[in-house]
């Protein structure tokens, strides 16, 4: 599913108001690794609606996936 999709979410209304996934708002975080730790750089806030107004659509093989950098237990420690 495409951040900018108008489609429901599949979850109840609010105040009778169906909330679409272009509607919800999207965290993207840059970094850099010094030495052990890593340090936030950039911090992008937007709209699924307005998601690829800011960034490119990845095509590649036509398989456009997320990745997920699991962290240590203790990173926040």
């Amino acid at each position: 599913v495409l951040p900018s999709s108008a489609d429901a979410l599949d979850m109840p209304m609010i105040d009778d108001i169906r909330i679409r996934i272009c509607d919800v708002r999207y965290a993207l975080f840059f970094a850099v690794k010094e030495n052990d730790r890593v340090v936030l750089t950039h911090l992008v806030m937007t709209t699924g609606e307005r998601f690829f107004d800011r960034f490119p659509l990845f095509k590649g093989n036509l398989l456009n996936t997320k990745m997920q950098i699991p962290l240590p237990v203790d990173f926040f420690g």
